[in-house]
């Protein structure tokens, strides 16, 4: 079986990773984001102090329900077993 890339780099910028598109070829791309520090500053910048914290409550309300069972159930069995 016979592998077919196509490849297109004719671009005058340098690309930082190759990206496998949805329909099989790879395309290059120039990441946006270039390291920890450079990550921290722009989130800084752009954001301020919030900017850190984007997610939490989603992410909260996500994993309560199932922390909560796990709570019940853990009760429930020391309450048995005791």
């Amino acid at each position: 079986m016979l592998l077919t890339v196509n490849l297109n780099l004719l671009t005058s910028e340098r690309a930082d990773a190759l990206e496998m598109t949805a329909d099989g070829n790879l395309k290059a791309v120039r990441r946006e984001y270039t390291g920890f520090i450079g990550t921290i500053r722009r989130i800084w910048q752009a954001e301020g102090i919030s900017g850190f914290f984007k997610g939490c409550i989603p992410n909260a309300l996500r994993v309560a329900p199932g922390a909560a069972i796990t709570f019940v159930v853990y009760e429930g069995l020391v309450d048995v077993l005791s």
